[in-house]
């Protein structure tokens, strides 16, 4: 498990940066407006959208001697130094030409952390089979994910206060940095699992991935548990990619602070996760994950509804915001997988196929979806309300749209995921029914005892 978790300081690292800082390093530093920087990073997320389809569907029917998932992450870790390298270079040019470059680096990006994510996600799956076990799995990798946090969201704010007047050389920098961590992460964390990899078997051979792709979709969303899991993880990313984009921008414009002072938003959020790991883990095992994810998500949305009608402005508004966000985001990241985990036995029972990776792809592809269309419409609504980013003081319209996007509307996002939550049907209890249904069908015995709890799944 230990060699699994350290995976995610890689993950935490490149993720949370680039959600965090790659729009504004394109607008504040390349000189790209925020349409256009929406749209380079809308369209790698369109194409991540293809890759993660592909890579989950791969991984489920690798065979290689190294095992299922390993050979990506391996894959990962050799061109994710590279791409963040080149991609924190400022380069000076047309905008025609700055547009492409960064488009086809961003691109690069999606492609690789997508053939880490997906698969090393799925792994999970095959590491951890038990309902509790995988819980402790998740948290374990969330551990090293909130190291990985520390540096995606804290670092880049203090490297770019060492290089006041030069913002180019601290860009580059972080981008030096951010790669170093995702190659020693990733890296390590092929090696140390070696023995747990799961070698696939070889099948029959198929003709044509693409609808294979689109049946499992289509077969795994026929499963209310599935379904009701897309509506939660639709409603999170919507949330949380209009708090990574908005965060800097909120910050800077609607409270007016700078780089050193935003960056203790920062550090706050990382006190949070640290706290709430083992508070979520204790929650987890005892209430059941959806329950615990159910609190969390109305704790959140109730602190932001507050915030948003009362304080928007206040740094103390912002701080409660923050951490009111924070609680959900590491439960969420802590304990969203071993969920999902939970639904291959359910599309074992019902469909007679394990399908670890096709899972995970298409909640992650579900999440991209989301993100792109977010990041693209945040980019027009921003142009369009009147940010300037040469302005220090940006006009009260601006002002309004960050408060709407960064606080309302991730609120009404959480509240709707409670709905969904509260009707999901996994538990511990209905759990072990299935597992006991599967035992006794694989010995063909009876299971007609557990029918009950499984039509509420299927």
């Amino acid at each position: 498990m230990l060699g699994y978790g350290i995976g995610y300081i890689g993950q935490g690292n490149t993720y949370n940066f680039m959600a965090a800082y790659f729009v504004v390093f394109l607008t504040n530093c390349v000189g790209l407006s925020s349409a256009m920087a929406g749209s380079i990073t809308s369209i790698a997320l369109l194409v991540e959208v293809v890759t993660g389809m592909v890579v989950g569907n791969l991984s489920d029917n690798c065979t290689l001697a190294m095992g299922k998932r390993r050979p990506f992450v391996l894959a990962a870790s050799v061109t994710m130094p590279i791409i963040m390298v080149l991609i924190m270079r400022t380069i000076h040019g047309s905008t025609a030409v700055r547009f492409a470059y960064y488009l086809v680096l961003s691109i690069a990006f999606r492609l690789s952390f997508s053939t880490f994510e997906i698969p090393n996600n799925a792994f999970g799956a095959e590491i951890a089979v038990g309902y509790d076990e995988r819980t402790r799995l998740r948290t374990m990798s969330r551990v090293f994910s909130i190291i990985g946090n520390t540096l995606g969201y804290v670092m880049p704010l203090w490297i770019l206060e060492l290089f006041p007047k030069d913002q180019e050389a601290g860009w580059q920098t972080i981008g030096v940095i951010i790669a170093i961590v995702a190659f020693g992460s990733w890296f390590s964390s092929f090696k140390l699992t070696k023995k747990r990899a799961v070698i696939g078997t070889k099948g029959a051979g198929r003709r044509n991935v693409a609808r294979d792709i689109f049946v499992n979709y289509w077969q795994l969303s026929k499963l209310r548990s599935m379904r009701l899991l897309i509506v939660y993880k639709a409603a999170f990313a919507c949330a949380f990619a209009l708090f990574n984009i908005g965060t800097i921008y909120y910050l800077r414009y609607s409270l007016g602070l700078g780089n050193r002072y935003s960056s203790y938003m920062y550090v706050l959020s990382i006190i949070i996760f640290i706290i709430m790991t083992p508070i979520a883990n204790k929650m987890a095992l005892s209430l059941g994950k959806a329950n615990q994810q159910m609190i969390t998500m109305a704790i959140s949305a109730v602190i932001g509804f507050g915030v948003f009608l009362l304080a928007p402005r206040s740094v103390i508004g912002a701080a409660l915001y923050v951490g009111g966000f924070s609680v959900m985001q590491t439960s969420f990241w802590q304990l969203s997988s071993s969920i999902f985990y939970d639904v291959v036995e359910v599309d074992q029972f019902a469909n007679n196929k394990r399908r670890e990776g096709d899972i995970m792809s298409l909640v992650s592809v579900l999440g991209t979806l989301v993100t792109a269309v977010i990041v693209q419409f945040f980019g027009v609504f921003l142009d369009a309300s009147g940010f300037d980013a040469q302005l220090t003081m940006q006009p009260d319209s601006v002002v309004h749209f960050l408060n709407v996007a960064y606080i309302l509307m991730p609120s009404v996002c959480f509240a709707i995921g409670f709905a969904a939550l509260k009707a999901f049907p996994i538990n511990k209890k209905t759990f072990d029914s299935l597992l006991r249904a599967l035992e006794r069908r694989k010995a063909g015995k009876d299971y007609t005892e557990y029918i009950r709890d499984i039509e509420k799944m299927i």
